[in-house]
């Protein structure tokens, strides 16, 4: 079993050569993001506000998938379905496994030498 590599450096490398001087920036601001989302998400589901969740994740998701972060978005994904089916052990679940596949792809981008 090989270990997936938490960013498509394809899909990377293309959005920093479309974003050349901003792409620091594009980085900087879904590393803040995520972190804030990531708390947010979990308030959102102690207080079970499906309706925030499922806001939080389809921006999350979208902002994943723009940098490369597949797995990333596709846990988003699961927890975005919380808006329909309120299953609180699920949710926390998924939040869980978020949070450890956020620390993946922050490791991967600190070894860019965008973010170095």
């Amino acid at each position: 079993m090989t270990a997936h590599s938490p960013i498509d450096a394809t899909t990377y490398a293309e959005l920093q050569e479309i974003m050349a001087d901003e792409f620091a920036e594009i980085i900087d601001f879904f590393i803040t993001d995520t972190e804030s989302s990531l708390e947010l998400l979990q308030q959102c589901v102690d207080t079970q506000d499906s309706a925030q969740v499922g806001t939080i994740c389809h921006k999350l998701k979208s902002s994943s998938k723009i940098i490369g972060a597949f797995a990333l978005a596709d846990i988003t994904h699961l927890l975005e379905r919380y808006k329909d089916h309120q299953d609180q052990p699920t949710a926390f679940l998924h939040i869980t496994q978020m949070r450890e596949e956020f620390v993946s792809v922050l490791a991967w981008l600190k070894q860019q030498p965008a973010i170095a």
